[in-house]
């Protein structure tokens, strides 16, 4: 009988080489929730923002519908096993194959790859085992620090939304990017 060559194990899709990317938890958003406040909240989003305490946020996440199509997960250092942010998707449209990235890290942890990391470990899987065709994320055009982030995942703008963000005072361009199944190495 030949010597049979055992089958390479790969890494779990959602396993990144400094971070891997977990289910997030009510205890999770009670514990993680400040981020948001830290992060000047308001720039973050073009929809209004609800400010929420820890135990409300913990409290909201629980009462979310689960679904197939939208899914938070906890962005963790691998070296220590510290949550180091949150990553989703949503408005998964099943009939386009497509859906909307967010993510926030930690303010004490950013530029340090992590974002980017985790971004490329979301989309893998989402390509890979949920058969998507395109992955989008929206931020505002004064957001250097996503526009970057953005870039360094492999998404390519697609378009702006003129004066879609009302921020200290004045309207601001909204930008969408996207990466598709085909681009994604």
């Amino acid at each position: 009988m030949a010597d049979k060559k055992p089958t390479p194990i790969t890494a779990p899709s959602l396993i990144g080489d400094n971070v891997y990317l977990r289910p997030a938890t009510a205890e999770d958003m009670a514990n993680t929730h400040h981020w948001r406040v830290l992060s000047e909240p308001q720039s973050m989003g073009s929809r209004p923002m609800i400010f929420y305490t820890a135990t409300e946020a913990a409290e909201n996440f629980k009462k979310q519908e689960r679904t197939a199509t939208q899914q938070q997960f906890m962005i963790v250092r691998k070296a220590d096993n510290v949550p180091v942010g949150r990553i989703n998707f949503f408005d998964m449209n099943t009939q386009n194959r497509s859906t909307e990235l967010g993510l926030i890290i930690d303010p004490d942890e950013r530029r340090k790859g992590y974002a980017v990391e985790a971004t490329r470990l979301l989309c893998r899987y989402l390509f890979k085992y949920r058969g998507l065709n395109k992955v989008h994320a929206q931020t505002a055009d004064f957001n250097e620090g996503a526009k970057k982030l953005l870039h360094k995942a492999g998404f390519k703008k697609d378009g702006v939304l003129r004066k879609h963000y009302f921020w200290q005072g004045e309207f601001h361009d909204g930008l969408i990017y996207s990466v598709l199944a085909f681009e994604f190495d």
